[in-house]
């Protein structure tokens, strides 16, 4: 059992969050936690992550768990897997599940080979079973055997009516959720910081990627997320940490750590290696760090998160056309699509339990364009939330300006939109790079306030902090 911060009862708050999420008519809602995933065999496993909608019904960590929810508040069944010794011999004793249920506020426990006999008594007796869409194929190979049906079919037959209320209770965070996010980002801070001071020509990506995974292990925490640290920001989800930091060159971090209740944070920043920003570098982080400050002065209730990734994307366009990148009206250069050379994904995404959050709900989570949007103006597809914003939804905001010269050269080659870009100008910008600036915020009922302290974000505060090293 994770424990969260210091006086908050979380038995109460699991109870409460699995009593307003409740199956319609007599449903029973199974919520299936994760099994160890082999790296090679069953005993050699990848570092363990729970299911993040178990976690947020339970606060349970551990692995081969299972709970069944009933129409009755309070009237829940946990199933836990018996304790062998040789599982005490390797792993040690761990929790007892009796334990485990009391401090997720459930009454009854049964052991995990019951659960298809339950599931099949529940069946026999006309009630259906509610479930989520897994998005490990373990668990969908145990729902199948649970269901007695094809493995092909249950993420098609999972409940739609299930998902929009986990949707609609995930999405809005509470203040014991706010307080996560921000103990993450109390750590974040720490591994940016770190980085900035620690950047120099001569080191290596992973020396950088060391440092602030190391930050993270030291305070007992995990990462949200594999880190990007590379010169190379226009690979967007650069996973490489090979190359040598090269005077002239661009780094740009995109990290984060988890709090103790496994809640994410997922700050990026962008600086250059030799402490300075040259006069061209300056001129995109600029664009970029106003795309960024005018989406978070739109954000509100009410507003669209469309509307929210266009506003940025207008901004973005205007400073390139006055860096002589683009040209023509810059609104009518967003709405053809053609920004999207310079910025191929959407304004920012959900953040929570997971550092994108419930985007294993697909359209649920409002997205509800996204089929439509990928025959659309390219990045659309690449939007993570289409829906109207509300007062506790946590969101990061990380608008961006890539160099991506395969796609340069794509565009040119198909003659896109040359009224509104500078195919000419570009060729001396295709070894640039790029460069992505992103916080995280929680809307509030005045607009968006941002969470943790402050990383160095300027280009006046990225120079001292880099200084500083």
């Amino acid at each position: 059992m994770k424990t969260g911060l210091s006086g908050t009862n979380w038995r109460k708050i699991f109870r409460k969050r699995r009593n307003l999420i409740r199956a319609a008519g007599d449903g029973v809602i199974l919520w299936l936690g994760h099994s160890l995933q082999p790296r090679n065999y069953l005993n050699n496993a990848y570092p363990f992550r729970q299911n993040s909608h178990f976690l947020y019904c339970t606060g349970l960590a551990e692995p081969d768990l299972a709970m069944l929810s009933f129409p009755e508040p309070d009237d829940d069944i946990l199933f836990a897997r018996a304790v062998g010794i040789d599982d005490i011999v390797w792993s040690g004793p761990g929790l007892p599940p009796e334990e485990m249920a009391r401090g997720a506020g459930i009454g009854r426990v049964e052991d995990i080979a019951k659960l298809k006999e339950t599931i099949d008594g529940i069946r026999g007796r006309g009630r259906r079973i509610h479930y989520l869409p897994p998005y490990q194929y373990s668990s969908a190979l145990g729902i199948a055997r649970l269901l007695r049906t094809r493995v092909e079919s249950v993420g098609r037959n999972a409940s739609v009516a299930l998902m929009e209320q986990v949707a609609d209770q995930r999405g809005v965070k509470s203040p014991e959720e706010i307080a996560e996010i921000e103990d993450a980002l109390s750590i974040t801070g720490q591994m940016h910081r770190a980085a900035m001071a620690a950047a120099r020509p001569g080191l290596r990506e992973s020396y950088i990627a060391g440092i602030i995974q190391g930050i993270a292990l030291s305070a007992g925490r995990h990462q949200a997320f594999d880190p990007i640290v590379t010169i190379h920001g226009e690979v967007l989800h650069n996973g490489s940490r090979d190359n040598v930091l090269e005077p002239g060159r661009l780094l740009l971090n995109d990290s984060g750590a988890e709090s103790p209740m496994c809640y994410a944070s997922d700050i990026t920043r962008t600086y250059p290696v030799n402490g300075k920003f040259t006069p061209r570098q300056a001129e995109i982080y600029r664009v970029v760090l106003d795309a960024q400050l005018a989406a978070m002065d739109m954000i509100k209730p009410k507003v669209s998160y469309i509307d929210l990734h266009f506003g940025a994307c207008r901004v973005l366009a205007e400073g390139l056309k006055s860096a002589g990148l683009m040209k023509g009206n810059s609104s009518d250069a967003v709405d053809a699509g053609a920004h999207a050379l310079f910025m191929p994904h959407g304004i920012g995404h959900m953040l929570g339990l997971d550092v994108h959050d419930m985007e294993d709900l697909g359209s649920i989570i409002g997205n509800k364009k996204k089929n439509a949007a990928r025959r659309g103006p390219f990045g659309l597809n690449y939007l993570n939330l289409n829906r109207p914003l509300k007062t506790g939804f946590v969101l990061t905001v990380e608008p961006g300006v890539y160099f991506i010269p395969a796609l340069i050269e794509r565009w040119r080659d198909e003659k896109k939109f040359p009224e509104f870009i500078n195919y000419d100008k570009l060729g001396a910008w295709l070894s640039f790079g790029g460069i992505r600036v992103e916080d995280n915020v929680v809307v509030t009922s005045k607009g968006a306030r941002l969470l943790g302290t402050p990383i160095p974000k300027t280009i006046e505060e990225v120079e001292a902090a880099l200084s500083a090293g």
